[in-house]
């Protein structure tokens, strides 16, 4: 089979994903190359690639398969009409999903002990300053409950944080979740319930029609002007305007970003003249991740050979 992966630069992955496949044909290929370096592909996997019409009609293609949960990039409708399955690999249980929540903590103590001024003294030659924030006693609302959110709320659990969280499917009533406020936000007013509480407000739902432009201006006007918003799902979720609004009208302190609404990001962005701490989307790029994905992609692709259903396919209802 080939498998084509929509994206340069991601040698790791083809190396692994090779290891694990050894008698198919992987390559790399840029966003603009896709309709022809895999006219001949039975696999894309697309990355943050936008997926159309024409990419998604491909004669030979049988699977697109993500390399990671988020599907927003994928048109859906589209490959159905063509017989395609599309697959993802939910974040829980790779090591993605840990490694994703160990980005919000670091960003989230980045931002707490003003990392940048740290470094401007260490310069300076300014000893025992800053003066930070320690997370202990703080309170962190974590928007969506799914594998990131749970391991962003089991990491924080040991600052001694007090913890909110809300999701869209409410609480799973498990013994962990004790420790914790958990609310359903699709049926109250609790996102804007919990938001003046939070010292951090962690955004890890998946972007959907319902989570595209969550956080906007009504939300950060909710929000203490102290407090900080970290971003490790992606950059849809919040509404651009009204964040760089928030930051220009200091209604929040700052912002933790690893994700952005069109990556690579723009180093010149006016974001960036405020108080906003940046990782070009690095969440989920750590040998364990990347170990537990590609063993997950490899498992599919060998189904899809031997003709069976792949393992979370968001269209297998169009096949049955």
């Amino acid at each position: 089979m080939k498998i084509v992966l929509c994206r340069q630069g991601f040698s790791v992955i083809q190396n692994m994903l090779q290891g694990l496949l050894p008698d198919d044909e992987i390559v790399c290929c840029g966003p603009e190359e896709v309709t022809t370096v895999a006219r001949d592909a039975d696999v894309l996997i697309p990355a943050i690639t936008p997926l159309g019409v024409a990419e998604l009609s491909l004669p030979k293609l049988k699977l697109v398969q993500q390399f990671g949960a988020g599907l927003d990039a994928v048109n859906i409708p589209v490959a159905s009409e063509n017989a395609v399955y599309v697959a993802n690999v939910p974040a829980a249980g790779t090591g993605n999903a840990e490694s994703v929540a160990e980005v919000a903590v670091m960003l989230m103590l980045t931002l707490a002990r003003q990392f940048p001024k740290t470094q401007e003294n260490i310069r300076s030659g300014v000893v025992a300053g800053p003066t930070g924030w320690s997370l202990k006693g703080r309170t962190a609302l974590i928007v969506g409950y799914g594998g990131i959110g749970r391991e962003v709320a089991r990491r924080l659990s040991g600052f001694e944080m007090e913890l909110l969280a809300v999701s869209r499917s409410g609480p799973k009533n498990t013994e962990e979740e004790l420790a914790i406020t958990l609310a359903q936000h699709s049926q109250s007013n609790a996102l804007h319930e919990l938001l003046p509480r939070a010292d951090f407000v962690i955004l890890a739902p998946p972007l959907n029609d319902h989570t595209r432009g969550l956080i906007g201006a009504k939300e950060f006007a909710l929000m203490k002007p102290s407090s900080f918003v970290v971003n490790v799902a992606r950059g849809g979720v919040i509404d651009y305007e009204a964040l760089l609004e928030a930051l220009q009208s200091q209604q929040i302190s700052g912002a933790g970003l690893d994700v952005f609404w069109h990556e690579p990001v723009d180093p010149n962005d006016a974001l960036f003249e405020h108080n906003v701490i940046a990782t070009p989307h690095i969440g989920g790029a750590t040998d364990l991740s990347f170990k537990g994905i590609a063993s997950k992609v490899a498992d599919n692709i060998r189904r899809v050979r031997r003709g069976d259903l792949p393992v979370n396919c968001v269209n297998a209802g169009e096949f049955e």
